[in-house]
């Protein structure tokens, strides 16, 4: 079950790892912390060859790569990108504590869900800008946004694999 939202690999991940939790001809995408825009590590064994995408940009690498390597906790796992990007959710700061158009916007946007500072809308494949422009159109003053990915519980793992 994966609990929480994804978080991006610790620096001290063994290459052996990631390169392990390959599966050829498939390149594999490590969610990594730091400040290398992307880096590729093959490893061409007498077998087949063994590819891994890592970048700090998480919506890079589910755009590139079938499968993302992931932390949750202490372990590290591979989750379908798919998977990952229905996660997605637009999370929208406010300028205003009262929400107007909050009613159209949830009949809009099924699943939002509003916070202390705004609201988070579950977007998916969808466009983040046309939850924007609904916001404009719907007099809410926006304050900020950014893309948030929260994992859902109920995940059995059937969908990832961890060590």
């Amino acid at each position: 079950m994966f609990h929480g939202p994804p978080l991006p690999l610790s620096p001290d991940v063994p290459l052996s790892e990631l390169l392990a939790l390959t599966r050829p001809p498939r390149q594999l995408g490590a969610w990594i912390r730091g400040r290398v825009s992307r880096l590729h590590i093959h490893r061409v064994p007498q077998g087949s060859p063994c590819s891994v995408l890592a970048s700090p940009d998480l919506g890079f690498l589910l755009g590139r790569c079938a499968e993302v390597a992931v932390r949750e906790g202490e372990r590290t796992i591979v989750l379908a990108s798919e998977t990952v990007i229905e996660w997605r959710a637009l999370q929208v700061a406010t300028a205003t504590p009262y929400l107007p158009g909050l009613d159209r916007l949830e009949a809009l946007f099924p699943g939002l869900r509003s916070t202390t500072n705004g609201f988070l809308v579950p977007v998916g494949k969808e466009s983040p800008e046309e939850v924007l422009a609904l916001c404009l159109e719907e007099g809410v003053r926006v304050s900020g946004s950014r893309i948030v990915y929260g994992g859902k519980g109920g995940n059995d793992g059937k969908d990832g694999k961890g060590r």
